[in-house]
This record gives C-alpha cells, sequence and structure tokens, in this order.
C-alpha cells in the first residue's frame, strides 16, 4: 500500500482542525452562518500555516451537501471531491508556474459558468503574487464584476508583492506563524495517532526546525519515523539535521563571555570533528544568544521559542551574563556568519572570531594610523630630523648638569598645563573607595567613543586613549589601562589636553563627568586624574639681568622656548627619538 505523507494525511478537513489561527477560523465560521460569504479572499501570511487548507475547508463547507455549512462532514461525494483534488468546481491554480496572461484569460473564460455540483465554483490562486503584470490586470477586472456564484480565494506568502488594487477588492486575512508549543502540541497529537514513539525534548527540536511551519514540522517527523528503528530522540534529531545540542551552546557561551579562549576553541575542534555543521552551530549559537539578549527585557518573546526543559538554565545564563557582553557577541558571530555564507571557511571563521571575543584583539583603527602618519609627515616639513629628537628644557639642562632658567610665557600661555616632567606630578584626587560596579559597559562602547573623539577632530587624543583598555567604571571612576609596551602613553592620558576633550564626549553619555585612573599594565594603580589642575605660576623674569639675545639670562633657549617653553626645535645636543611618546610630543606643539 502506498505511503502517504504525514502533511497531507493530517491536513484539516474542517474548520476545528485549524491549528493556531483562531482569528480567520473566527471570522470565516460567521460568514458562512450567516450568508455574507465575500467574493474574494487574500490569505496571506507564511509558508505552512495553513492557508491552502483553509481555503479548501472553505470550499467544503461551501458546497458540502449538508450545508453550506461551518463543519463539513467530508463524507459526502462533493467533500471526497474536493479532499481529492478532484471537484470540478474547485479549481486550485499555482500563479508559480502559470503566471501569464494566457491563464488568468483561460479562467476568466470558465468564470461565467455555473457551478456543476455544488452551490458555488470556487478559485483558490496560490502564489497570487508572482503573477504579471498583464496578468494582475485581468484579475483585477474579474475581481471587480464577479458572477454571484464565484468565490475567489488568493492565497500569498509576499503580501507587498500584491498590487495594492487587487487587496482593496479582497478581505484579507494574515496567517500566523504557529509557536514551538503550538508546534510540540500537534506533533505530539500526530504522534500519538500514529503510534510513533517520541521523547517531548525531541518534539521541541523538531517543532523549533519546523520554524513556524506545520507542513515542515510534520515532514520532518514523518522522516524521522522512517529513519529510527525504536523511540525517536533529541539527540537521534540532532544528529539528522547535523545540529548541536543546548549544552554545547551554553558551554560556548560562557567560554566566550568569561574570556576562555582555549575552551571556546575546543568546541569548535570537538565539533568540527564530530562531522557538525558548524555554519548551523552558528546559527543556533546566535539563536541562542538572542534569546539571552531578550530574555531580562523581553521574556514571552524570549522563551517563545524555547521548550520547557531548556528554560531554566537560559535564565541561570541570562543572570550571569550582561546583556551588554551578549550584545558584543551577537555582532561579532553575525560578521561571522556572513563570511561563512559568503564562501569563507567556517572552522577557520569561527576560531578567528572567537579569539578575537576572547583575546580582545582588534583590526587596525585606519584613521589612528594616518593620524600619526599625518603628523610624522608634519614633524619632517617642519625641518625636525626623525634621528633628531626635540628634548625638554629639562632634559637638555640635565645633559648639562646645570639647572634650567626660568621661562618668560605670553599671557595667555599663563592658564596652559606645565609641560615635561611637570605632568606627572600634577595633583590628583584620592582614589574613590571600591564600591559595585555601575552596570555600565563602556568597554563595549569603547570604539564608538573613540570615532566621536574622531569626528570632533580630536584624533590625537583618540589616538592616545584608543590604545587602552577599559579596567572598570563604577559610575565615578572610569580605570584605564595599557599594555607594558605602550607605556609611553600614560603621561599623554594623564593631561588634562586629552582627558577634558574624553571627558566632555563621556559626560555626554553618562550624563555626569567621570574622573581617569590610568596605568600601565603590570604597574601600581595610579590615583584618579584631577580635572583642576592648579594654574602655572607666573614667571618674573630677573629686573637686574637684562635678556640675552636669544631670549635667556645664558642664551641657552631657543627663541621657540622664550616664547611657547620647550619647542619641537629645542632638541638634545646627540638625542635620537625614543619612542613613539616622542612623536605625539612633536604633534601637540605643533598643534599649539
Amino acid at each position: 500500500m502506498r505511503h502517504t505523507t504525514l502533511y497531507r494525511k493530517w491536513r484539516p478537513r474542517a474548520f476545528s482542525a485549524i491549528v493556531g489561527q483562531e482569528a480567520v477560523v473566527r471570522t470565516l465560521r460567521r460568514a458562512i452562518e450567516t450568508d455574507r460569504v465575500s467574493h474574494a479572499y487574500l490569505f496571506s501570511g507564511p509558508r505552512g500555516t495553513g492557508k491552502t487548507s483553509t481555503a479548501k475547508v472553505l470550499a467544503m463547507g461551501l458546497n458540502c451537501e449538508n450545508g453550506p455549512t461551518v463543519e463539513p462532514d467530508g463524507t459526502c461525494q462533493s467533500c471526497r471531491a474536493i479532499v481529492g483534488n478532484s471537484s470540478i468546481d474547485v479549481l486550485e491554480m499555482d500563479a508559480a508556474s502559470n503566471r501569464g496572461i494566457d491563464e488568468i484569460r483561460d479562467l476568466r473564460d470558465k468564470v461565467n459558468l455555473a457551478p456543476a455540483a455544488g452551490r458555488v465554483r470556487v478559485y483558490i490562486i496560490d502564489e497570487v503574487h508572482m503573477l504579471t503584470t498583464e496578468a494582475f490586470n485581468a484579475l483585477l477586472k474579474m475581481l471587480e464584476e464577479p458572477p454571484e456564484h464565484v468565490v475567489f480565494v488568493l492565497a500569498t506568502t509576499e503580501k507587498h508583492r500584491v498590487l495594492p488594487t487587487i487587496i482593496s477588492r479582497c478581505q484579507s486575512f494574515d496567517f500566523r506563524r504557529p509557536g514551538i508549543e503550538t508546534l510540540t502540541e500537534k506533533l505530539a497529537e500526530i504522534s500519538e495517532a500514529e503510534g510513533i514513539e517520541v521523547e517531548p525534548e525531541a518534539l521541541t527540536v523538531i517543532a523549533r526546525e519546523g520554524r513556524g511551519s506545520f507542513r515542515d514540522a510534520e515532514g520532518l517527523l514523518d522522516q524521522l519515523s522512517s529513519f529510527s528503528e525504536g523511540r525517536i530522540t533529541a539527540s537521534m534529531v540532532r544528529e539528522l539535521l547535523g545540529g548541536v545540542g543546548p549544552e554545547a551552546l551554553i558551554e560556548t557561551t560562557y567560554a566566550l563571555s568569561q574570556r576562555r579562549a582555549a575552551d571556546a576553541l575546543l568546541v569548535v575542534d570537538r565539533l568540527s570533528n564530530e562531522g557538525k555543521d558548524l555554519g548551523q552551530f552558528v546559527v543556533e549559537l546566535l539563536a541562542h544568544l538572542r534569546n539571552l539578549m531578550l530574555l531580562p527585557h523581553a521574556p514571552e518573546v524570549a522563551l517563545a521559542g524555547v521548550g520547557a526543559e531548556e528554560q531554566a538554565p537560559l535564565e541561570e545564563q541570562a543572570d550571569a551574563i550582561p546583556t551588554a557582553e551578549v550584545v558584543r557577541l551577537v555582532d561579532a558571530l553575525g560578521d561571522s556568519l556572513g563570511r561563512v555564507r559568503r564562501g569563507g571557511d567556517p572552522k577557520l571563521e569561527l576560531e578567528l572570531s572567537f579569539l578575537k571575543l576572547t583575546r580582545d584583539y582588534t583590526e587596525p583603527d585606519l584613521d589612528a594610523l594616518l593620524s600619526r602618519l599625518e603628523t610624522l609627515e608634519r614633524t619632517t616639513e617642519r625641518g625636525i630630523p626623525v634621528t633628531s629628537p626635540p628634548a625638554t628644557m629639562a632634559n637638555a639642562a640635565e645633559a648639562q648638569h646645570e639647572t634650567p632658567p626660568p621661562v618668560e610665557r605670553e599671557p595667555d600661555q599663563d592658564a596652559a598645563e606645565p609641560e615635561g616632567p611637570s605632568r606627572a606630578g600634577l595633583p590628583v584626587r584620592e582614589e574613590a573607595d571600591s564600591g559595585t560596579e555601575s552596570g555600565i559597559d563602556l568597554a563595549s562602547e569603547w570604539v564608538g567613543i573613540m570615532g566621536e573623539l574622531k569626528r570632533r577632530r580630536q584624533a590625537l587624543t583618540a589616538a592616545v586613549y584608543g590604545e587602552a583598555r577599559v579596567e572598570g567604571f563604577d559610575g565615578d571612576v572610569l580605570r584605564l589601562v595599557y599594555p607594558e609596551e605602550q607605556s609611553f602613553h600614560v603621561g599623554m592620558a594623564r593631561e588634562r589636553a586629552h582627558t577634558d576633550k574624553l571627558c566632555s564626549v563621556l559626560e555626554e553619555r553618562l550624563g555626569s563627568r567621570p574622573r581617569l585612573e590610568v596605568r600601565a599594565a603590570g604597574g601600581e594603580s595610579a590615583a584618579p586624574v584631577s580635572e583642576e589642575p592648579p594654574p602655572a605660576p607666573e614667571p618674573r623674569p630677573d629686573p637686574e639681568e637684562p635678556p640675552s639675545e636669544t631670549g635667556s639670562p645664558n642664551g641657552s633657549s631657543t627663541p621657540d622656548a622664550q616664547n611657547h617653553g620647550p619647542g619641537p626645535q629645542a632638541t638634545a645636543e646627540d638625542g635620537v627619538i625614543q619612542n613613539e611618546r616622542e612623536v605625539f610630543e612633536i604633534a601637540r606643539e605643533m598643534e599649539k
């Protein structure tokens, strides 16, 4: 005997068998009971939600020998003919393969024919959005002046592609995608009736894989019943689908959020050795992270696609991992999935993404590199040899074992921050008491903050703080740490010229102005940087000693040093540029 697939065998034959579309069923039942059936209906919604099945049930109710009735018996000749697709009065046309004007003209020629056996002729046009413009116009003419004995039912998965003039002449019904719970209940009913042994967790996995389609979920259950020799288990379903279990998803999420690179990479290697589809793994991991992201804010949305046995571990993980961290993971893995779908090696893409997420590896910032190149170019254009570094007056005097003379400043320089070693001696506030974290994840927003500085034409400040990593933020003090090889940034990061620009952006985002605590990795924690450095002392030249031609009593300072303190022209006699900080000092002086 020929096998009938489950989704065909269990297609609804009455309104009471239509699941998940209560609003549609109630309206159609009421229309039949009150004899107010419309001449045209438009059923739209995702595939597999019952649009064509509902159209056939409507046709059965209108043409049943015991009707019109809301509950066709399914045993009369008319009902059996409709179920067997042999009814002369119910014509079903697939617009995807019959989309031209000729097919619609042929349909128009038959519209005026009276019903052969039933009360009305029902025309079901599936995928109506595939019709050509000319075919749409011909169909529109029939919808405007239909015979009394004709009912049109148009079905589509893409309602936005149907002409508005067609929609306006139909009663429109939107079919909803059923939830996991609804699909699971339907699959359980079918399994019990068909004698299929299946675990409840396996039904949940099948329902999730159905993605809101009764037809897909029932087809998968039919395939599994043929594949298995006994009870269908969840692991058997995942083996057939090439997916992974929730345990692997939870394990991977914890490893990524806790920066355990080795554990995350071991998961990828294990799944690859087991022959799992890594592209499917990324899809499932993103779905898991989506639920984690939504659970604290919209639990009813997050749990709609989760089985009852998976809710407890999901809620536990949502409490343990901040939402900002989950968002960071979703962004990175979304990019990875895109590269996999464009043909990238799934394993390599996953390993690369996991390393970036756990080790905070980032791609070089093009704006920062261009800023540094521009600084070097301006340095050479001003005639400062790269092999001859600038030196502060204090350093030059120290090399000569002399005390640097007082330097006269312009009036507008009185409030400027002192250069050189004096920056390290700025007074600082007492370290803030340790307390609970603020809950604001500035680490995930740091790249955006640097981008805002660049948009404000503060590329140098962005280059200084772009190398830092956010170590913590308690709502008052922002702690930044530099790698040991970038420790030369610490001094500049404490300068008020840069801290003011950074804190201005932070104040707009946080609503308050934080204090900064900057240190190098491996070094002692520094006290917060003061926002109010003391004004520079007013230099008083000696009235008894006339200035020399070079602007200082002993003639050792340059004109640039006389007017502005140590500048790019003040260089050590035999020095060379020692590190990148010297370049930033040159650039800062030039900006003045």
